[in-house]
């Protein structure tokens, strides 16, 4: 199945969700679809795939092509003209950023790429006595920290390798700070296969987090968000509950700025 979060945001209709999904699908190359290669574009069942594609052709969204394939009808040309103007990347944020700081109770953080480094514009403070603090204005390397390495992990490879060439003379906030090319290298392997980077005490020795990159509709990532706590709370096992939770939060994002991805939701 595509990634999904662990708790069902409320009042979400699953079986709308995961229609709404494949009609996204078909905003994606090759534009046209069997029940099998719309099965295969979203890891589901063959028979599911074709009784949501037959759903939204009883609809009118979609037609039966002279190939066999499903494309999409100038019904959508109707919601297009009636779409509003993109919101700002704060603006399109904040909701969700409010949803994970209700959800975990930890620190949210919002960095927009700013150059060779991150910025941080927005956040909300973790509701415990113990958690951590954002300085407003923040200015961050990329090569440390949960969003700046969430989105050095989907640079251009060219930008990326320039960096990567730059990490020895790069600044060591703490003794886990990675300066070496090719462990950061695979590190963010590592976090394009998750969806998510890790800050494991790299940047505060007494702080961990998780971040995840934000695309535009252009598919260029344009920022991050994380969320994090003091290191004692911060577990393997919580650290990769709050990645799934921040990777769908991210998903959600970048949906609302125009950008066409893997699905945000749970489809079983």
């Amino acid at each position: 199945m595509t990634q999904a979060t662990r708790d069902v945001p409320r009042y979400l209709i699953q079986s709308a969700a995961l229609t709404l999904e494949v009609l996204l699908v078909f905003g994606r190359p090759p534009y046209r679809y069997t029940p099998s290669e719309m099965a295969q574009q979203l890891d589901l069942d063959r028979n599911q795939a074709f009784r949501c594609l037959r759903t939204l052709q009883h609809v009118g969204f979609i037609r039966m092509d002279e190939d066999d394939r499903f494309v999409l009808t100038t019904l959508v040309d109707q919601l297009a003209a009636a779409s509003q103007p993109q919101p700002t990347f704060v603006s399109a944020a904040q909701p969700f950023m409010d949803e994970v700081s209700q959800s975990t109770g930890e620190t949210v953080n919002l960095f927009v790429l700013d150059g060779d480094q991150m910025t941080s514009v927005d956040h909300r403070d973790g509701v415990r006595p113990v958690r951590l603090v954002t300085e407003p204005g923040r200015r961050t390397p990329l090569h440390a920290g949960a969003c700046p390495k969430a989105v050095l992990a989907y640079l251009p490879p060219a930008e990326q390798d320039a960096l990567l060439a730059q990490l020895p003379s790069l600044p060591r906030f703490t003794p886990h700070t990675e300066l070496d090319p090719d462990a950061l290298r695979a590190e963010l392997g590592l976090t394009r296969l998750r969806g998510y980077a890790i800050s494991d005490l790299d940047i505060d020795e007494e702080a961990r987090g998780v971040g995840a990159p934000i695309f535009n509709a252009s598919g260029h990532a344009i920022g991050a968000i994380s969320v994090g706590g003091p290191a004692s709370r911060m577990t393997p096992s919580r650290l990769a509950e709050l990645g799934d939770t921040i990777r769908s939060a991210a998903q959600r994002i970048s949906r609302q700025l125009g950008h066409n991805r893997s699905p945000s939701f749970p489809l079983e």
